[in-house]
């Protein structure tokens, strides 16, 4: 099979496609950034693979070119028998053809991976008070398409690390009001819900709230309307 100027110039456009797609597509994985561009990016991907397969349908099945270390006859076979002639274009396409996926996947998995772990959790403000029994300081985290959370650690007077927790900070930006003795205050403003007090289930999140009861300062969330 031999492709037309027309045809060579569409597969050409299939196979940027499905390159671009995928490497997007790994991108916004791996980031987070924005789930409508990952979305746009695999529909890419898919449609370039569709396109690029439909072009190459008609390749004939020639076979995958395998090179052998034999001690008498190495070189290269070809549905198991030694390859004599050239590569030729059908040689090239049937091979394009049959490793596509492969290298859509690998490039997906390359960008996701090469762009994934903590790049995306970016602190966007930090807030310290001082209290008599040392320092607290309330950081929120961007983690871009995954919304964000807040982080509040507590310091003794020595800058030791005594506890952290982590709640919400989706909705509304959390506020740290005080801190006297073993309690601590912390406020939101417009909270969803119409609730002045906020229990420790719709605010704390992960590890915070599974073990509330062993953290060693009381935490009292508000709601200011």
């Amino acid at each position: 099979m031999k492709l037309t100027g027309s045809k060579s110039f569409l597969l050409g456009i299939a196979l940027i496609m499905s390159f671009v797609g995928a490497l997007g597509a790994g991108v916004m994985l791996g980031t987070g950034l924005n789930w409508w561009l990952f979305a746009v990016f695999a529909a890419m991907a898919v449609l370039g693979s569709v396109c690029a397969s439909k072009i190459l349908k008609p390749v004939p099945d020639v076979g995958i070119i395998i090179k052998y270390n034999f001690p008498k006859d190495a070189g290269y076979y070809q549905k198991g028998k030694r390859k004599t002639t050239p590569v030729n274009d059908n040689d090239i396409l049937y091979h394009l053809k049959m490793f596509l996926p492969f290298i859509q996947i690998g490039m997906f998995v390359f960008a996701a991976v090469l762009f994934s772990g903590d790049s995306h959790d970016v602190p966007q403000r930090v807030e310290s008070i001082s209290f008599d029994g040392g320092k607290a300081e309330l950081i929120i985290v961007d983690q871009g398409a995954f919304g964000s959370y807040a982080e509040l650690r507590i310091y003794n007077k020595e800058a030791e690390h005594i506890e952290s927790i982590y709640f919400r900070s989706e909705d509304t930006t959390p506020t740290i009001d005080s801190i006297e003795g073993k309690d601590v205050y912390v406020s939101y403003r417009k909270f969803p819900g119409g609730d002045s007090i906020l229990p420790y289930d719709r605010v704390m999140l992960g590890e915070s709230l599974i073990d509330h009861d062993k953290l060693k300062f009381n935490y009292h969330f508000r709601n200011i309307k």
